[in-house]
């Protein structure tokens, strides 16, 4: 009996245990259920964001309630008159704060205390408060991806930055409507794409933003020179400028640096770095420090003196857009372009001729022609404006390109079956990018490789993946060899969009928003996502038509009078 009592028991524990889940600890995970706890980790991160900003925008309610009650308690029965208010005026007119025997205000009480409470500055903690307060008025449907984890904190960030200066309510909650149905009809998208996405629906329905953007940028521009704090002997600089600006001095910059022997020994920042001591000595060109240029080099680093040169020859060089043709590329019309723009020239130029800055813009045809005012792309920064767009192209060598530019093979003779793309193709694929396409990646895309999504057959071009638009796709150098070398697989559809499979299995979308959304001719139109979709779509336009008869029968029934 005891025995059978004891075996009894020793079952119950055994079948307690099966049932009872058990937490394994993460090193005894696979890699498949690590990127599984990242994702969870992730997800969690954004709900707990949305909870901190709410929260913070809810203590400086409180504060500014209490506030309010405290000053109420004491002005009580002070402004019941005229003379009461009128002399309350002229306090505040006179530059006195009325209020300063209450101390600091209920938004610094709930700044300190939330500075305190995270251990940030006060900086920190108002931005935190005042994005809160935007999470549950401004972008509230965009809040509500956050709490759902479709972004992350720095994405709600961003959206907050580029709707700032919307000020007309309707406005702002049309377009918060409009970024929170595209989140969440997108995949996750890196902050590249994700910028431009929301800028793209900023200047769509609420222009005057834009307007009012572009006339705080002007005023804002600066640039700064202070000493290093953490490295003795070193400087650093800082500016601001409008995107135009700064893509112009950018590949001001890019050029002179590139024009050097292939043998100078300095990498490419460090000759960032002396094109721009070049530039503030009167120089329109960088001295290459190969072996064969050292000598000449050594003598010409040494600071011209300025008093007694020439006035002409040390007169700053123009602007790129004065004297320079950029490369451009629009959806009906493109640049022809140096693709893979890292080639150095073999020799360094004449030293009175400064090297060709180069730099990106994409644009529809409409626009460029003044039909219509959609935003143009800028290589590197983003959304511009159509006016801002027009003056960079003024003077700018453009290709003009269409989805035709690349149809199928029909004989082997035809572009597709060679391994390097046409200029136009190029173009074409670039244009309808914005950055590599790899999740997450904010490569400037006319800086990064193209890649054969099938490769290509070398051996037998009529074997391998053809080269024409719905087989490259852009992909930086680092994730074009993560691709290449390793058992991450990729995939296209029939849309471009570039599939990504993790050796884990995950699968990721590179491109949820692309130029082709920007410049929508850039390829054919996405048909309805699933043919239900599609049914009721049309049933629901055929119940709108029948809607439209029967009062139109009605009407002409029942002429007024009624």
């Amino acid at each position: 009996m005891s025995s059978g009592a004891g075996a009894g028991s020793t079952s119950a524990d055994t079948s307690s245990e099966s049932v009872e889940p058990r937490l394994r600890p993460d090193h005894e995970l696979s890699a498949s259920e690590l990127v599984e706890v990242l994702t969870h980790c992730a997800g969690l991160a954004a709900a707990s964001a949305h909870r901190m900003l709410v929260v913070a925008s809810l203590i400086h309610d409180e504060r500014e309630m209490d506030y309010a009650q405290r000053r109420a308690e004491i002005h009580s029965g002070e402004l019941d008159s005229i003379e009461a208010f009128e002399n309350l005026s002229a306090r505040v007119a006179a530059g006195e704060n009325p209020y300063e025997q209450f101390g600091p205000n209920g938004l610094e009480q709930a700044i300190a205390e939330v500075g305190a409470t995270l251990t940030v500055t006060p900086a920190e903690a108002r931005e935190l408060i005042e994005a809160g307060d935007a999470l549950r008025y401004r972008l509230a449907f965009t809040g509500h991806a956050l709490a759902c984890g479709r972004i992350d904190k720095r994405r709600f960030l961003i959206a907050l930055k580029r709707t700032e200066l919307i000020t007309d309510d309707d406005e702002m909650q049309t377009v918060d409507a409009h970024l929170a149905e595209a989140i969440f009809a997108r995949a996750p998208m890196s902050t590249a794409r994700f910028t431009a996405m929301v800028d793209a629906i900023v200047a769509a329905w609420a222009p005057d933003a834009i307007r009012r953007r572009k006339e705080r940028v002007k005023d804002d521009r600066k640039v700064t020179v202070t000493p290093d704090r953490f490295t003795p002997g070193q400087s650093r600089i800082s500016g601001t400028l409008p995107d135009a600006d700064a893509a112009e001095f950018d590949a001001r910059l890019s050029s002179m640096a590139n024009a050097v022997h292939p043998g100078d020994p300095r990498t490419l920042p460090m000759r960032r770095a002396d094109a721009l001591k070049a530039l503030a000595r009167g120089a329109a060109t960088l001295t290459c420090q190969c072996d064969d240029c050292a000598p000449a080099a050594t003598d010409s680093d040494a600071a011209p003196d300025l008093d007694a040169a020439d006035p002409a020859a040390t007169e700053p060089p123009a602007p790129a857009s004065e004297v320079e043709n950029e490369h451009t590329v629009d959806d009906a019309s493109a640049t022809d372009t140096d693709v893979d723009g890292a080639s150095s020239p073999t020799v360094s130029p004449p030293p009175q001729l400064a090297p060709r800055a180069t730099f990106h813009i994409v644009v529809n045809l409409s626009t460029l022609i003044g039909l219509d005012d959609d935003p143009a792309f800028l290589d590197r920064h983003g959304i511009i404006d159509a006016h801002t767009a027009r003056t960079l192209l003024a003077e700018a060598r453009r290709t003009y390109i269409t989805p035709t530019d690349a149809g199928p093979p029909s004989a082997p003779t035809h572009p597709a079956t060679r391994y390097v793309p046409s200029r136009k193709l190029q173009a074409l694929v670039r244009a309808g990018e914005l950055c590599c396409t790899f999740p997450g990646c904010n490569a400037p895309v006319w800086q990064v490789d193209l890649d054969h999504t099938d490769p290509f057959d070398h051996a037998d071009a009529r074997r391998g993946g053809p080269t024409d638009a719905c087989n490259l796709k852009p992909l930086c150098r680092f994730h074009h060899r993560i691709k290449t070398f390793t058992s991450w697989q990729d995939h296209q559809d029939e849309f471009r969009t570039a599939w990504f499979t993790a050796p884990t299995g995950h699968m990721f979308v590179g491109n949820a928003f692309s130029g082709r959304d920007l410049f929508n001719r850039l390829s054919p139109r996405r048909p309805p996502d699933h043919p239900a979709r599609d049914r009721l779509n049309r049933q629901r336009d055929n119940d709108f038509r029948r809607h439209q008869r029967a009062e139109k029968r009605w009407n002409d029934a029942n002429p007024p009078p009624f």
